[in-house]
């Protein structure tokens, strides 16, 4: 009896040590699979974060691709203004050419406008922006930065609004002292044209202008118009007088006289137009000026330097 005890006793031993056995391999390939599936679970976790991560670079990669082209198009784009304002300019003196020899039957004109920037030049640059036309501003510094017809404005800010409105600027000296002292000499003269021409670049960012019209027209130059004109060469400026106007740089009694006189001297193929931009009279009569123009066959631009209009 006591043989066959201690017998059931090993058998119970050892079935007891199978079932642990059993147990614990069930319960570590239990934990085993979860750790699996939990692991790809992971991989494939990882897997999607990386496949956005990659999408997100290649957008980035193409942004920054773009952001290059852009940079690339502003860094080059005053040479680009540049040139197609300069082709610009060459067809507009093919088609000066042809109709100084008669060749073509179209009719130009150039408005300019003398002794600005004031603040009543807003007025005259909104009038311009509504009819489409571009003009020539011959420019001095003769108010100095303040507005001689607004104290509290400031008018050097208009240079930039010529560019900006696609006009010309010219020069027209910097202190316009007809009396007093610009006509002086030769140098007296010059000079005034450098320091206009020194400001303008200043107060644009660099804006260069080779044209200069005398304060008075080139007779009130007297005998120093010839070598006022050949130091004006050796610097690459041309000059330009005009070949009509209102009048409106004189006594005017009216607008009905300022419209006379402009169309009386409105006679020419290529007309150069003097106007001043403080003048109440030309400000109020420039949209029937413009229309007058069209009407008569008249193509209106700024002028340039190649013009066969500027004395060089």
């Amino acid at each position: 009896m006591g043989k066959r005890s201690r017998k059931s006793k090993g058998f119970f031993l050892i079935y007891l040590i199978l079932l642990l056995i059993i147990g614990t391999s069930t319960w570590f390939g239990y934990n085993y699979n979860k750790e699996t599936i939990n692991n790809k679970n992971e991989v494939i976790k990882l897997s999607k974060e990386i496949q956005d991560i990659d999408k997100e670079i290649k957008e980035k990669d193409s942004d920054i691709k773009k952001l290059d082209k852009d940079i690339s198009y502003y860094q080059n784009i005053d040479q680009t203004l540049k040139e197609t304002k300069n082709n610009f300019y060459k067809e507009i003196k093919i088609l000066e050419d042809n109709i100084l020899s008669g060749k073509s039957n179209r009719k130009i004109a150039y408005l300019t406008f003398d002794d600005g920037p004031y603040y009543n030049t807003y007025k005259v640059l909104d009038i311009l922006d509504k009819y489409n036309v571009k003009a020539t501003f011959f420019t001095t510094n003769t108010n100095g930065e303040n507005c001689f017809d607004k104290k509290e404005e400031n008018c050097w800010v208009l240079y930039k609004e010529y560019i900006k409105r696609g006009h010309t600027i010219a020069n027209h000296t910097y202190t316009h002292g007809i009396r007093r002292g610009l006509y002086k000499s030769k140098d007296s003269f010059i000079d005034a044209v450098i320091k206009q021409e020194e400001l303008v670049k200043k107060l644009t960012d660099g804006y260069v202008t080779n044209i200069v019209r005398f304060p008075g027209g080139s007779s009130t130059a007297g005998k120093l118009k010839t070598p006022i004109i050949e130091e004006l060469r050796k610097r690459n400026y041309g000059w330009v007088d005009w070949t009509a106007q209102d009048g409106d740089g004189g006594k005017l009694s009216s607008k009905e006289q300022a419209m006379s006189n402009f169309k009386n001297s409105i006679n020419g193929k290529i007309e150069v137009i003097l106007f001043h931009d403080y003048n109440g009279y030309t400000t109020t009569l420039l949209p029937e000026f413009i229309n007058y123009l069209k009407n008569n066959g008249y193509e209106m631009y700024p002028l340039f330097y190649e013009s066969n209009m500027i004395n060089k």
